[in-house]
């Protein structure tokens, strides 16, 4: 019995120092070959080499813990850098020398997130199925258990550094990434996030991934510059209706929340998005091209949004120093955008900046906008006019500053047509209203039925279009500042696209200086052009006037006006200012859009009040002609102009004047840009020299050409709106025909040389 008990108490001191001695643990080789085959076995792809581990037992699990430090690892071909491999093994299989794995913890050092990324058992924790990393460096430890159950279990801790991740493909990469990173086999957290997204800080307190749900949840903040928001511009362009393209200047601060919240399916598509958005701008400043540059100043916004087109966005902007509201709420990507607009603009200024414009200074403003897009939209406008300045030179029009006047309009868009509708001007007494009206993309006129004007005491008529009827009814029609604007080769024509038969019975035309009565007018409008009208009225003493427009022999557009009163309708050249008495005749033919020959005849008139004409025989010493001038004016028994306009550029074909005590002949041209270049001369006594001219061969040589003489005035003039003239007084009183036959032979002599 004794040897029994000491037996069992040798075995019990034994049991008890071998379970001492593997509690602190024991350094061997041993296992190597059997812990490597287990390792490889369970981590597929993987190789091992270890050196020596040290074996402990875990008197709280009674399983048998395997350390390992600094081994050598490759899964999948990718060294890893690990500080330390434990494995836990269950005690029971140990000795039976099976060696089955419970527990498998793996302290890591810094590693290449890239390489590790290409790892399948690491790829399912960072979800880098969604995710690129293109640098970085990543630590922690990996603990992985239930290794013989359906599934095993992963928890991940650690840290990321200086990291460079993609997310999507149409948004720039993230740089400078910091993070703390814990993954527990089924929801990948993210915590302490900071990078950049350009010049854009990134930071996060927590960003979350739900495996099983496929489920990105969180709050990101962005801020910093607005140019560095601009390579969001393939996702923000949806939400802010602008190309990006146009945009030739911007500077700014922005700032941007963004509350995550998306479902992705297993390819990492997103079929769920509930995400909001929060972004706020300060101090903007942008250029914007259309047509030309449209600045705007210290925009301040902030703006509301969600995934599913949901926008709530309030602000406020300057333009020229005039500050403007504007709110913006949609409801979902199917609804339209309802934008309310408020404050002061100048409508030259910003769109018409190089262009004359009828509405001159500043305005406000109350717009209602539905929209769409940028090619769909419905707009209701107010503009408050009392404080700018109305100039319609078609109606010799003109509200001042200060009289109380409102413009409200409607105007709806579509991809192929703009529509305005209750348009509807008024001051005092004054009415310029549109039923309806049709314009193409353009802005031309395809379509109206009912114009109302009432501008002024002379200003009182209707146009309605019927089907392709086109009626003009009215009392009184004021033409007096139109006829006096130099417009060249405008005749009056409706806007391209408008066709249809036209009907005009006006009472009383106001002319400059003379009135038409009872005018009467009919013919055919072919988009916008006239090609067939007849018209007629008579001036106050019953002389006559007469328009037409017809096809000539060549199949060209002919237009025809004679009238018993020149000075009216030659109002608008400042050099004919001085013109009295005389009956007119024009001819036009139009040969292409681009090119057309006008001949105008003016005969039995009057020249006088002429500051050009003046300067010329005051330099020239034709004291006799000057004289005439500046009493009941110089006498003209005709004057002959045949031009072209070729590209808006006019160019003398020929030009003569004739009377008793003057003629005169001028060539030259007048530029697109409206520069005047001309030259040509004046002969006095002409009475002499058209008897001169009538001697057989001799007399042409001696007196040139109609309108030219044996003596005379050599002049040139040049310029724009301040017209410069300048006489040669050698010419002046050298004859004539010396000068002529100089001229000629100088011009051999240089083709000659």
């Amino acid at each position: 019995m004794n040897i029994f008990y000491r037996a069992f108490s040798i075995l019990i001191i034994f049991s008890f120092l071998t379970i001492l001695i593997l509690s602190y643990g024991i350094s061997t080789d041993k296992f190597n070959k059997r812990i490597i085959n287990n390792i490889e076995k369970n981590i597929p792809n993987s190789k091992v080499k270890i050196e020596k581990a040290n074996v402990s037992l875990d008197l709280f699990s009674l399983g048998l813990e395997i350390k390992i430090k600094n081994p050598i690892v490759q899964i999948e071909d990718q060294k890893i850098n690990i500080e330390s491999f434990k494995i836990i093994s269950d005690l029971k299989s140990f000795l039976k020398n099976k060696y089955l794995l419970k527990k498998v913890e793996i302290k890591f050092y810094e590693n290449e997130i890239r390489s590790l990324s290409n790892i399948q058992i690491i790829k399912n924790a960072l979800i880098s199925n969604g995710v690129k990393f293109n640098s970085g460096l990543l630590s922690g430890n990996l603990v992985i258990t239930k290794f013989y159950q359906n599934e095993k279990f992963i928890k991940f801790s650690g840290k990321i550094n200086n990291s460079s991740i993609v997310f999507f493909k149409n948004l720039p990469s993230i740089k400078n990434l910091s993070a703390n990173i814990f993954y527990d086999n089924n929801q990948i957290s993210f915590s302490n996030v900071n990078g950049r997204l350009n010049k854009l800080k990134i930071n996060s307190k927590n960003i979350n991934y739900i495996n099983d749900k496929r489920n990105l949840n969180g709050v990101v903040n962005l801020n910093g510059d607005i140019t560095s928001f601009l390579d969001f511009k393939d996702v923000l362009s949806e939400l802010v209706l602008i190309d990006f393209k146009k945009l030739k200047k911007i500077k700014g601060q922005i700032k941007l929340a963004a509350d995550l919240n998306i479902n992705f399916d297993k390819n990492f598509k997103i079929l769920k998005d509930q995400s909001n958005f929060n972004l706020i701008a300060e101090n903007l400043d942008l250029i914007y091209f259309d047509n030309q540059d449209l600045e705007f100043k210290d925009i301040n916004l902030s703006v509301d949004f969600d995934s599913n087109g949901k926008v709530y966005s309030k602000g406020q902007f300057k333009h020229n120093g005039k500050i403007n509201d504007f709110l913006i709420r949609r409801k979902n990507k199917e609804s339209l955008y309802d934008i309310d607009l408020n404050g002061i603009i100048n409508i030259k200024e910003v769109f018409f900046k190089n262009k004359d414009f009828l509405i001159k200074d500043n305005l406000k403003y109350l717009i209602k906008i539905k929209l769409k897009s940028i090619e769909e939209f419905q707009i209701q406008a107010i503009l408050d006019l009392k404080n700018s300045e109305i100039d319609m030179p078609l109606f010799n029009y003109l509200k001042t500053k200060g009289v109380a006047s409102k413009l409200t309009l409607s105007l709806s868009k579509n991809t192929k047509n703009l529509k305005v509708s209750k348009f509807n001007y008024l001051s005092n007494n004054d009415i310029f209203y549109i039923e309806s009206l049709d314009l193409d993309n353009k802005f031309n006129i395809k379509n109206f039925d009912i114009i109302n004007i009432k501008l002024g005491s002379k200003n009182k008529l209707s146009i309605s279009k019927n089907n392709n009827n086109i009626v003009v009814l009215g009392e009184t029609l004021d033409l007096t500042k139109l006829l006096k604007q130099r417009k060249r080769n405008k005749d009056f024509s409706f806007d391209p696209k408008i066709s249809g038969s036209l009907r005009v019975d006006l009472t009383k035309i106001f002319l400059p200086d003379e009135e038409l009565v009872n005018y009467k007018s009919s013919g055919m409008i072919k988009n916008g052009n006239i090609v067939k009208l007849n018209s007629f009225a008579n001036f106050k003493d019953l002389t006559t006037f007469y328009h037409e427009v017809k096809k000539n022999n060549s199949g060209n557009t002919e237009l025809v006006i004679r009238s018993d009163k020149a000075k009216p309708f030659l109002s608008n050249y400042s050099f004919l200012r001085g013109l009295d008495k005389g009956t007119l005749d024009i001819r036009r033919e139009t040969i292409s859009a681009n090119l057309s020959i006008t001949e105008v005849k003016v005969q039995n008139f009057y020249l006088k009040e002429m500051p050009i004409l003046t300067n010329i025989l005051s330099v020239a010493s034709l004291t006799g002609a000057l004289d005439v001038l500046e009493g009941k004016g110089i006498f003209f028994k005709e004057a002959y102009l045949k031009y072209q306009i070729l590209n808006n550029e006019l160019k003398i074909i020929e030009c003569y004047g004739t009377g008793p005590s003057l003629g005169f002949v001028i060539e030259g041209r007048i530029g697109s840009d409206d520069f005047v270049s001309l030259k040509g001369s004046l002969a006095p006594a002409n009475t002499i020299n058209n008897i001169v001219r009538g001697i057989p061969i001799i007399g042409k040589v001696l007196t040139g050409k109609k309108g030219d003489g044996i003596f005379g005035a050599s002049f040139k003039i040049k310029g724009t709106k301040d017209l410069q003239t300048e006489v040669n007084p050698i010419k002046t009183i050298t004859p004539r025909f010396i000068q002529r036959f100089l001229s000629v032979f100088k011009k051999q002599l240089n083709n000659f040389n």
